[in-house]
């Protein structure tokens, strides 16, 4: 049996892997044809295969598998360096990315059939020896050569064809997204070429271009165009990274565009004359204060400014109603704790800003902190000799009463929830606290309550804002009358009993009692009632009745 032929190096690679392989790869790559499967038929691929396994497997001294491989990269580094980078030295802007993306393509292909027909040396020698994989070489080799030349060049390239799609044009994002490849690519497994050769400058381009679109936005637009432009703008950033940027970059990109149109514009935006925040708050213009919110609403210390030019306008408002109530008391001939236009016009006040802050401002505490801060300033502003408490628990006494304000059931639990809202600003609760146990007493002994469930409502209220103290001796002071009512029932017959007993003759007396608790109900002034013989006997009665219980 004979031995195989030996395959001399020069012989092996000048007569069939040069000659058959490359030459006829390379000419096949330079005259752009790009369907690999048409390149090599199996037979040829695997002659190829064969003579380079051969050529690998062969003893020492004829085993050539580090020949090979060196000659693996010289002939693609040959490559690049004679025939693809001097093709791109005579391109520029659009044509040298048309130009590098087609030769970054065409690498892409030819590492791929290197790979192939060297792929023996991928399998053993490399792994023995600790190299580079074949595909990894090929890149280098592309990154060394080509990418660190022309990245320069390509980069701003792509830049300008950016910025000329953010001024309106159309341009091709295919062609962008495949630069975007090759730069990641070109990070072998990380980012850091893309973002070290291109994210750079991107954001540094983009900075400089919203710099300078901001200034032309804030000198010829009123705020609400400003702030639509901005959204749109912040709008196409996100598509831009979706379209053909890296991921990763969407943060810092948007980052860079907010600190240019947003955060060093805001000032001159909320205070611009004519359209500023001010002006969008009295014109009720809540499409752009949501925007506005919108836009502002990622970091508080940008909202900070809005919430306080908001308190201010509330403030502001508020005032007005405060100096209207001035007004009229200076008219008025003699003054009185009846003011419900006055408590009327704070609560709608109150229902306007509130809705703002939870629908426009979406219930931001900063906003919340904001009413808060404004209702407290004026609602404890007090005009005339009532104070501002008295004024509100009047209102509540007038529909609450018989014979006051003409309501629904709804209106009054609206009405009445609304006042409690506008109470919990008040500084001094227990005054009102105290005025409006003065007025329930009244309503209630005097029988002028409208409803024991609203009455209830409204204490209930109070509670919940304050606590089971603060509202313990009205609660007492319903409790003794609806105890009083099942005392009366009991009494009755115990009344006309001990008259029969008695015997007494003359009219029967419609005889009623209030048992109240000491410490529930306001004090009052004591004095001596000489009461005719009939209620005194009534009274009695009662005394021994209810100490029998």
């Amino acid at each position: 049996m004979s031995s195989p032929r030996i395959i001399n190096l020069d012989d092996g690679w000048n007569n069939e892997i040069k000659v058959k392989a490359i030459d006829r790869l390379e000419d096949i790559l330079n005259q752009d044809l790009k369907k690999e499967g048409s390149m090599f038929s199996p037979k040829e691929y695997v002659q190829t295969y064969t003579t380079c396994y051969n050529m690998c497997t062969q003893k020492s001294p004829y085993n050539w598998s580090e020949q090979l491989y060196q000659r693996h990269g010289e002939t693609i580094s040959r490559y690049l360096s004679d025939t693809v980078l001097p093709s791109l030295r005579d391109q520029h802007d659009e044509f040298l990315l048309r130009e590098l993306t087609r030769r970054w393509g065409n690498h892409q292909i030819m590492n791929k059939w290197m790979q192939k027909f060297f792929m023996y040396l991928d399998r053993y020698y490399v792994k023995h020896h600790s190299l580079p994989s074949l595909l990894d070489a090929g890149l280098k080799h592309f990154k060394s050569l080509i990418f660190d030349e022309v990245k320069r060049d390509v980069a701003n390239a792509m830049l300008d064809l950016i910025n000329q799609e953010r001024d309106g044009a159309i341009i091709d994002r295919g062609l962008v997204k495949s630069c975007v490849q090759l730069f990641e690519a070109m990070g072998m497994g990380c980012l850091d070429a893309y973002t070290l050769d291109f994210e750079e400058q991107l954001l540094a381009s983009t900075q400089e271009y919203y710099a300078r679109k901001s200034a032309e936005w804030i000198e010829g637009d009123g705020t609400p165009a400003y702030m639509v432009k901005a959204e749109a703008a912040l709008e196409t950033e996100r598509e831009r990274v979706t379209a053909y940027l890296n991921s990763a970059s969407e943060g810092k990109l948007l980052g860079v565009v907010e600190t240019e149109i947003l955060e060093k514009r805001e000032m001159a935006l909320l205070e611009k004359e004519g359209s500023g925040c001010r002006v969008l708050l009295a014109n009720d213009k809540h499409d752009d204060l949501a925007r506005m919110y919108r836009l502002f609403g990622k970091k508080s210390e940008w909202l900070q400014p809005i919430a306080d030019i908001v308190r201010r306008h509330i403030e502001h408002m508020g005032g007005e109603i405060i100096n209207r109530r001035e007004a009229r008391v200076e008219g008025e001939t003699k003054e009185t704790n009846q003011d419900p236009d006055f408590v009327k016009e704070l609560l709608a006040l109150h229902d306007k800003y509130i809705k703002v802050v939870n629908e426009q401002f979406a219930g931001n505490a900063l906003f919340q902190k904001a009413l808060k801060e404004a209702f407290v300033d004026f609602v404890n502003r007090d005009v005339g000799k009532f104070t501002n408490a008295d004024l509100m628990s009047s209102f509540c006494d007038r529909i609450l009463k018989t014979g006051g304000e003409k309501l629904s059931d709804e209106d009054v639990e609206s009405f009445l929830e609304k006042t409690v809202q506008l109470f919990s600003y008040l500084v001094d609760k227990d005054l009102f606290s105290e005025i409006y146990k003065n007025q329930l007493a009244k309503r209630l002994l005097n029988q002028r309550s409208a409803s024991d469930d609203h009455e209830r409502l409204m204490i209930s209220k109070l509670k919940a804002r304050c606590g089971s103290q603060f509202t313990g001796k009205m609660e007492g002071m319903l409790n003794d009358l609806a105890i009083g009512v099942d005392h009366q029932q009991e009494f009755e017959p115990h009344y006309k009993e001990k008259l029969e007993e008695s015997g007494a003759a003359g009219p029967h007396v419609d005889f009623g009692v209030q048992v109240l608790t000491t410490g529930y109900w306001p004090t009052y002034p004591a004095f001596d009632v000489h009461l005719p013989p009939e209620m005194t006997k009534c009274t009695t009665l009662f005394k021994d009745y209810y100490d029998e219980r």
